[in-house]
């Protein structure tokens, strides 16, 4: 049990099938991949919210245009990274509970340009964490990803018929599709730090503190000499500044 996981690898594409100086029988098309992961929340009252986070280095998250979209009811909405750095990208999803939901990420295919080059290639791996770390509660997760993918028409777009597509699933960083995610027990306080295994979830988050140490000083209300106050609402309390502190520094921090 812990509070991430890594999920898998994740491929994004627009690009030829054969590159044209070797596709000597004219057979190669354009491929456009996305990546999908289906994530079922086991739990039956409680709903979880969960940070998924990509990273790619060669070439990086910055060297195309990418879109993201969730979905739940059968409505694809837009989603905008919470955290982001040149190789790593953060969105935030809520997935209630017995519910599940479908995440996308894709080249932005809506941009001419990015389709007539048909240059886009990324690699990387997907994790995901709680995006409530501190607490007492587990959530059993069910995990789906797949790559799929669109052939465009030779031709294209003077052509468009004989539009392919494929699916293929990715084996997980598991071996499994189910898995448990645990929040952190209270640390103590007053928070001067976060434990190293916080920043690992999240690159971007773990660069915007190095840059930021200050922004952690946190010393709670109704806390006195380090010690937590012995009752619920105190600790509830604390609890709640945390996350909003964690929060603060994400919104925080300019976009690069």
């Amino acid at each position: 049990m812990a509070v991430s996981t890594v999920v898998s690898t994740f491929e994004l594409l627009v690009k030829p099938l054969v590159q044209p100086a070797a596709d000597i029988l004219g057979a190669g098309r354009t491929i456009i991949q996305g990546y999908f992961l289906t994530i079922s929340n086991l739990n039956s009252s409680v709903p979880v919210r969960l940070r998924v986070n990509f990273t790619a280095q060669s070439p990086n998250l910055n060297s195309q245009p990418l879109l993201a979209f969730f979905d739940v009811a059968g409505l694809n909405s837009p989603l905008n990274p919470v955290s982001q750095t040149p190789t790593t990208q953060t969105y935030l999803i809520s997935i209630g509970p017995r519910d599940t939901g479908l995440f996308l990420l894709q080249p932005d295919v809506t941009k001419k340009e990015v389709v007539d080059k048909a240059d886009t290639e990324i690699r990387g791996f997907v994790t995901l964490s709680l995006a409530n770390l501190f607490g007492s509660s587990s959530f059993d997760l069910l995990l789906t990803p797949q790559q799929r993918g669109t052939f465009l028409p030779k031709n294209f777009p003077t052509s468009k018929e004989d539009f392919d597509q494929l699916a293929y699933a990715l084996p997980t960083a598991t071996g499994g599709s189910q898995v448990k995610l645990t929040q952190f027990q209270f640390p103590n306080f007053p928070i001067r730090q976060l434990p190293p295994e916080i920043l690992d979830l999240d690159p971007g988050l773990a660069e915007i503190i190095r840059e930021n140490p200050d922004r952690l000083t946190l010393t709670p209300p109704n806390l006195s000499n380090g010690a937590i106050s012995s009752t619920t609402d105190s600790l509830q309390q604390v609890l709640s500044a945390m996350v909003e502190r964690i929060s603060e520094l994400e919104t925080q921090a300019p976009s690069r």
